[in-house]
């Protein structure tokens, strides 16, 4: 539990049905859960042992907490593991409402009808710890995230090179960390525990400050005064931005073309469709292949002839596959004061178009404009007055650009000594000379 939280007493409601039972500490309040979990298990079963109890038929389990609607054929153990989330979902979102009225903040604004939909836990919860091969299994969250946490609390110092650190033994972990305390939060990587949740969404968080960024992003745009001063978004705090302006600054550089990127899950994605050929994931219906399981997804709607949108303006026959299809169609075609769908301007022209790809096929064909060396495409950002414009500098970091200038000289030398050869290669990376935030401008 939070220190700030420890002296206060707990308000869980229990929400099986019509019960209206409240418990003041997570202990009376499993013992509680166990009432219920006695109501749908079968006949002659010993609650005790309702963990080595698993049926397999057509019976519908259906849980009946309020606002949740999970229903399972896999039988009461299912059931027992999902309704103790919800004993200990109650738990965190009790913890996050105490942090949001503590810090003033007001509630969430998203959609209370989510607000008990937990996720789907189709295993036991298993204890990795390799320290005397530990094995413990339970079907309670509760006690699989206190049990997790022992280890880190018993655990003690040891020689790691020239420092004494506290070791994690979680299974294929190579982890070193300075006390058990940084310990217990790494631990909570591994048991995946969400020590947060919204009590008005139900939406779960790793910590406090991943939940009160939640509540932050939903303050009224007229009480968000940080503003970014490269795409001029605005945020409710200092940290959002911070945040938000780290997306600007590529960081990774691909190994294999000149593309960078901000995030390693960019420059991941980047690889896995510019360079690699690998595809994965196998369509059921004919012989098409992706690379990515979204993009299956995607492609199994064109073998479903039975989900279609139609359009419902008079005397259009049009439909689409996508209800996303039918408002770009309804947008372009029966809007009648189009001026405001003209939102990507050439700063060169002023020409404007409705599509993002209209503007770059113009920026190509028009101006001769080419994006950068390992890009694939333009990126445009929005100014003051609303419009989208082509976005002509990149920013890197210090030690991406220092890489980057090293592999250049490298090139340059390489260069040098193949011209001796009678073999002449140019670079195709073209980085600019400072060293602090650095803008590349796209090639005209």
């Amino acid at each position: 539990m939070p220190p700030n939280l420890k002296k206060k007493p707990m308000q869980l409601p229990c929400e099986w049905y019509d019960c209206e039972t409240k418990c003041d500490t997570m202990e009376a309040f499993t013992i509680h859960i166990h009432k219920h979990i006695a109501e749908f298990l079968p006949p002659g079963i010993d609650i005790d042992n309702y963990v080595q109890f698993q049926i397999i038929s057509q019976d519908e389990y259906h849980c009946q907490w309020a606002d949740c609607g999970f229903i399972t054929l896999e039988g009461p153990v299912m059931l027992t593991r999902h309704l103790f989330f919800h004993a200990y979902h109650c738990k965190i979102k009790w913890w996050a409402t105490q942090e949001r009225v503590r810090c003033k903040m007001g509630p969430c604004m998203l959609d209370h009808a989510t607000r008990n939909l937990i996720p789907e836990l189709p295993q036991k919860f298993h204890c990795a710890w390799a320290d005397d091969i530990c094995g413990f299994t339970t079907d309670n969250a509760e006690h699989f995230y206190r049990h997790a946490d022992m280890h880190a609390s018993v655990s003690e110092q040891e020689l790691v090179g020239n420092q004494m650190l506290v070791r994690c033994k979680w299974s294929d972990c190579t982890g070193c960390y300075k006390d058990k305390y940084k310990l217990l939060d790494h631990l909570r990587s591994h048991t995946q525990e969400k020590r947060f949740a919204c009590d008005q969404c139900g939406a779960l968080f790793s910590n406090r400050t991943k939940y009160i960024d939640h509540i932050h992003r939903q303050t009224a745009l007229d009480l968000q005064s940080y503003q970014c001063s490269h795409c001029s978004k605005i945020f409710a705090s200092e940290r959002l931005l911070r945040d938000h302006m780290r997306h600007h600054v590529n960081h990774y550089k691909c190994p294999f073309c000149d593309m960078t990127c901000p995030a390693p899950s960019g420059l991941k994605s980047h690889i896995k469709y510019r360079h690699s050929e690998e595809r994965m994931h196998e369509c059921q219906y004919c012989n098409f292949k992706a690379k990515k399981a979204a993009d299956l997804r995607r492609h199994i709607t064109t073998h479903d002839a039975g989900k279609q949108y139609w359009c419902e303006h008079e005397g259009c026959n049009f439909t689409a596959r996508s209800l996303l299809t039918l408002k770009r169609h309804y947008s372009r075609e029966h809007v009648e004061n189009k001026a405001g769908l003209y939102k990507y301007c050439c700063h060169v022209c002023n020409t404007r178009f409705i599509r993002g790809f209209s503007l770059t096929w113009h920026l190509k064909t028009k101006h001769k404009f080419k994006w950068p060396s390992g890009h694939c495409r333009f990126r445009y950002k929005e100014h003051d007055d609303g419009l989208l414009r082509l976005q002509t500098v990149r920013y890197e970091s210090i030690e991406l650009t220092q890489q980057l200038l090293a592999e250049k000289e490298e090139a340059h030398q390489s260069e040098s000594t193949d011209g001796d050869n009678g073999n002449s290669s140019r670079s195709q990376i073209d980085v600019p000379s400072t060293s602090t935030s650095v803008a590349e401008t796209i090639d005209n």
